[in-house]
Protein backbone atom coordinates (compact mmCIF):
# COMPACT_ATOMS: atom_id res chain seq x y z
CA UNK A 1 0.00 0.00 0.00
CA UNK A 2 1.40 3.07 -1.09
CA UNK A 3 0.25 6.42 0.91
CA UNK A 4 -0.05 9.33 -1.43
CA UNK A 5 -1.38 12.20 0.93
CA UNK A 6 0.50 14.65 1.84
CA UNK A 7 2.53 14.14 5.54
CA UNK A 8 2.02 16.70 7.90
CA UNK A 9 5.50 18.35 9.22
CA UNK A 10 6.33 20.79 12.41
CA UNK A 11 8.44 23.74 12.18
CA UNK A 12 12.64 22.77 12.18
CA UNK A 13 15.10 22.74 14.83
CA UNK A 14 12.27 23.00 17.58
CA UNK A 15 14.16 22.15 21.16
CA UNK A 16 12.52 20.27 23.65
CA UNK A 17 10.92 22.13 26.11
CA UNK A 18 12.26 20.74 29.32
CA UNK A 19 14.10 22.68 31.24
CA UNK A 20 17.85 21.78 30.51
CA UNK A 21 17.42 19.35 27.17
CA UNK A 22 19.04 20.59 23.93
CA UNK A 23 17.64 17.91 21.84
CA UNK A 24 16.24 18.55 18.25
CA UNK A 25 12.74 17.33 17.73
CA UNK A 26 11.85 15.86 14.65
CA UNK A 27 9.77 17.72 12.12
CA UNK A 28 7.46 14.28 12.00
CA UNK A 29 7.09 14.97 15.68
CA UNK A 30 3.96 17.19 16.68
CA UNK A 31 5.20 16.98 20.40
CA UNK A 32 6.69 19.61 22.79
CA UNK A 33 8.59 17.35 24.67
CA UNK A 34 11.06 14.69 22.72
CA UNK A 35 10.70 11.04 23.95
CA UNK A 36 12.67 11.08 26.94
CA UNK A 37 10.88 13.87 29.04
CA UNK A 38 7.46 13.72 27.30
CA UNK A 39 6.68 10.54 29.56
CA UNK A 40 8.48 11.91 32.53
CA UNK A 41 6.22 15.36 32.45
CA UNK A 42 3.30 13.03 32.18
CA UNK A 43 4.16 11.72 35.52
CA UNK A 44 5.30 15.17 36.83
CA UNK A 45 1.77 16.33 36.06
CA UNK A 46 -0.59 12.97 37.44
CA UNK A 47 1.12 12.84 40.73
CA UNK A 48 0.93 16.48 41.09
CA UNK A 49 -1.92 17.75 44.10
CA UNK A 50 -5.26 18.56 43.32
CA UNK A 51 -6.05 22.10 43.82
CA UNK A 52 -9.33 22.60 46.02
CA UNK A 53 -11.36 25.73 45.26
Amino acid sequence: MVYKGKVKTNKRRRVCRFSGCGHILSIYNPETYCHVHQHFTTMQLSSAPLIRR
